[in-house]
């Protein structure tokens, strides 16, 4: 099920009174929260240029693309510097799909962070990250040779003036929990919360569901011990855009006014056509970015308060006009007018990449690629659109023009060893076991060769790690680069 499909329940605006003091019947039981106050003067994005750290769980829906192509288009304008760029969920191509669409908006050096924690969030929803990951100019093969998230949050904040970032967060909650939690390290002598109360001004979070309150929103209710720990611990103020806000903001019809090789607009065309057949997708995380560059304008109001969070997800609010350090946004604006908007900062973000590097993508059933089988041929792997083979003596070829090459596929506990030869030289020998299985990953890169053309070859062999259950290869494409 896509993100938020079943989270969300949207009623009228009229509900807003009812709600506005109410906590449900779940809260009765549970003991009051001692909640964060603020006394100073409440944020008013808008009146000057917002630094933004963008913490996002990219794959699991669309509209954190939009989003972040909406941060470079404001950057365009002046209106936002971004600071850096980080994954919040566990796919393994998230942050080398935000470094993709960073390079190709013409800011390479953003840094990029990724989830490291323990918790499993959505390591399979890979839809547009992993295509826009093979197909487009990255530092990054993956996940895995991303940063620690916690790492980057920690550099970049302790490098900024006080009180002077925003942070938008738009999916788990991972990340800033793992943020107030951290320890002083050699960026900072402060721990977490102190560093946050130093140098954030601002969190924008796309979470909750402020409308109906016996409904959890997506976002709290895959990860609610992060939800609850950011709402109960975090030193800044908090403003919340629920679940309700973007649900009825349709973004993503005119994403043909885009370059025909935008990342941005192939992630929409791969969701919403080969997923839902959709032409549109809710704006959840766009109107994130949007109050936390532009403010409230005449798109919003803003209800102050407190916030709690259960453990399964749901969220409560209690009015606290004078010192609550928590709010939320209510609809003013017609949807209709907000979604123009929406679309035309999105569409403003051009290309900015002259110097950008002449990538290619051979998918793994690609004719120029030659299998040969050993015992037996290579097949479909499990309705996957992955060849594999585990007959020692299999073999995968191709000739190619280009100076390097990453090789994807899977690793997992029943997966063999292989050899690589480059034009007639065997020059690296790669196992691909692991005790939890990658179903799709980089598993082999090859780094400075001679322009021209080459030969590559892979033969699987024989020998096997000894904790592997079997000699499986599983290939799922080649990255090539000029």
């Amino acid at each position: 099920m896509k993100k938020r499909n079943l989270a969300v329940v949207v009623l009228g605006t009229a509900v807003f009174g009812m709600f506005a003091n109410t906590m449900p019947a779940s809260a009765a039981a549970a003991e009051a929260p001692a909640f964060v106050q603020y006394e100073g003067e409440w944020p008013a994005p808008g009146n000057e240029v917002a630094n933004i750290i963008y913490d996002t769980d990219i794959a699991d829906d669309v509209d954190d693309a939009g989003a972040l192509a909406m941060l470079h288009s404001y950057a365009e304008e002046g209106r936002a510097n971004i600071l850096a760029t980080l994954c919040n969920s566990t796919c393994i191509y998230g942050a080398s799909c935000l470094e993709a669409i960073n390079i190709y908006y013409g800011r390479p050096d953003i840094p990029v962070g990724t989830y490291k924690g323990d918790a499993v969030l959505t390591p399979d929803s890979y839809y547009y990250c992993k295509p826009v990951t093979m197909k487009y100019e990255t530092t990054l093969r993956d996940g895995a040779d991303a940063r620690d998230a916690v790492e980057v949050y920690r550099e970049v904040l302790s490098a900024q003036p006080d009180n002077s970032v925003t942070i938008v967060s738009v999916g788990f909650l991972s990340n800033l929990t793992a943020l107030l939690n951290s320890e002083p390290d050699e960026y900072s002598d402060l721990d977490g919360v102190e560093l946050m109360r130093q140098k954030v001004k601002l969190v924008c979070c796309m979470g909750g569901n402020f409308q109906d309150f016996d409904t959890a929103e997506f976002n709290f209710m895959c990860d609610p011990a992060s939800a609850q720990l950011v709402a109960d611990k975090c030193p800044a103020p908090i403003v919340y855009t629920g679940g309700e806000i973007g649900s009825k903001l349709g973004t993503g019809s005119r994403r043909y006014e885009m370059e025909l090789d935008n990342p941005v607009r192939i992630s929409y065309d791969v969701y919403l056509t080969d997923e839902t057949g959709e032409g549109t997708r809710p704006s959840w995380d766009l109107t994130a970015v949007m109050y936390a560059v532009e403010g409230l304008g005449d798109y919003w109001t803003l209800e102050r308060g407190n916030v709690t969070v259960f453990d399964d997800g749901k969220d409560a609010f209690e009015k606290n006009e004078e010192t609550g350090a928590r709010a939320f946004l209510v609809e003013k604006m017609d949807p209709a007018d907000v979604t123009a908007r929406l679309d035309e900062v999105m569409l403003a973000a051009k290309k900015n990449n002259p110097n950008g590097k002449d990538v290619s993508f051979m998918d793994n059933c690609n004719c120029r690629i030659s299998y040969a089988g050993g015992d037996r041929n290579w097949g479909n792997w499990n309705g996957n659109d992955m060849n594999f083979a585990n007959a020692p003596g299999a073999t995968m070829e191709f000739t190619f023009t280009g100076t390097s090459l990453d090789l994807y596929g899977g690793k997992g506990p029943d997966q063999g060893k292989f050899t690589v030869e480059i034009d007639g030289q065997q020059v690296a020998e790669v196992d691909t076991y692991d005790a939890v299985e990658e179903i799709t990953c980089c598993i082999y890169s090859l780094r400075d060769l001679e322009p021209g053309e080459h030969t590559f070859k892979l033969t699987i062999l024989e020998d096997k790690n000894p904790e592997s259950s079997d000699t499986f290869v599983r290939i799922d494409g080649v990255k090539l680069v000029k």
